[in-house]
């Protein structure tokens, strides 16, 4: 898949889970799952895929494993974002060398980076990389925000083009990139709280951290708003949102993420260290707050 059929590329993009163990058998089963729902993107190793809690070897398995289990049925980004240039450049010639049809970074963490050194971080791995890269701002992750100006600069600047996964939750700055830059570049919403809102003001793609748990809702939500169906989008928006709040609600980032899988049959191991697993009062908990089967299918 070159650049331009990343650009046409639309619809659900899941930000994966990442198996803590048997990473070749579990991701396949993981995205087994997920095509059988409709869902055919996949971003790896991102913010819910705990990449940056790994270390290179255990992030590049990974990503050859996404890439030879997706194949040619799906989209594959890799998230190669860190903290230092050495590890992002080699995870970068990875991902190249792989097959991945696109590879992200969120902006780089710890510190904070004013534009014109963000712009040199993301020219330095569009520099070496033989696929497309998208900038990532998180700024609840990477610690600071990127103000719209700033992501104007990298993105016109930066050679080739480069696209973006824009999860800053701040549906005005949403708008703004949209109006920018829609149509010159692949351009894909973060912050499934804005799922419908994405999609209705003109987003082909949303990059859907439920959808690692529940594809089919993040699919059908993208389904009633091309067609028109606001009113069952915006039930499901709801349906999303509560168990956003559950997630969120119970234990640390991630676990009850894990949890929420494997009660739907998915059993990708537990937290990555050193996050703990959730206790079992805490698992009785979710299991009170999220949908049940039936529920989802009605």
């Amino acid at each position: 898949m070159n650049e331009m059929e990343l650009e046409k590329f639309e619809g659900i993009v899941s930000a994966l889970l990442t198996p803590s163990t048997a990473y070749r058998e579990k991701m396949a089963e993981l995205i087994e799952f997920h095509l059988k729902h409709g869902v055919n993107g996949f971003f790896v190793l991102g913010t819910t895929g705990e990449g940056v809690k790994l270390g290179p070897s255990a992030r590049q398995e990974v990503a050859e494993a996404a890439v030879e289990y997706a194949g040619s049925r799906g989209l594959v980004i890799i998230h190669v974002g860190a903290s230092d240039m050495d590890t992002v450049k080699q995870l970068t010639r990875h991902a190249s060398r792989i097959g991945a049809h696109a590879v992200s970074a969120v902006a780089p963490f710890y510190y904070r980076y004013d534009p014109d050194s963000l712009t040199s971080f993301y020219q330095s791995i569009a520099d070496i990389s033989s696929v497309p890269v998208l900038v990532y701002n998180n700024p609840g992750r990477q610690g600071y925000s990127i103000p719209i100006e700033g992501l104007q600069k990298i993105l016109e600047t930066v050679k080739p083009t480069v696209g973006l996964k824009e999860s800053s939750g701040d549906p005005d700055t949403l708008l703004q990139v949209l109006k920018r830059f829609k149509g010159s570049r692949f351009l894909g919403a973060g912050g499934d709280h804005l799922m419908v809102y994405s999609f209705i003001i003109g987003y082909r793609v949303h990059v859907s951290s439920l959808s690692s748990i529940y594809p089919e809702i993040a699919k059908h939500i993208f389904d009633y708003v091309k067609n028109g169906e606001l009113d069952e989008a915006l039930r499901l928006q709801t349906m999303l949102n509560n168990i956003r709040a559950a997630l969120k609600k119970v234990g640390p980032d991630m676990a009850s993420n894990r949890y929420a899988l494997k009660l739907r049959g998915i059993d990708i191991g537990g937290p990555i260290p050193p996050t703990r697993d959730l206790t079992p009062e805490e698992k009785r908990t979710l299991e009170k707050l999220l949908p049940s089967e039936q529920e989802l299918r009605a």
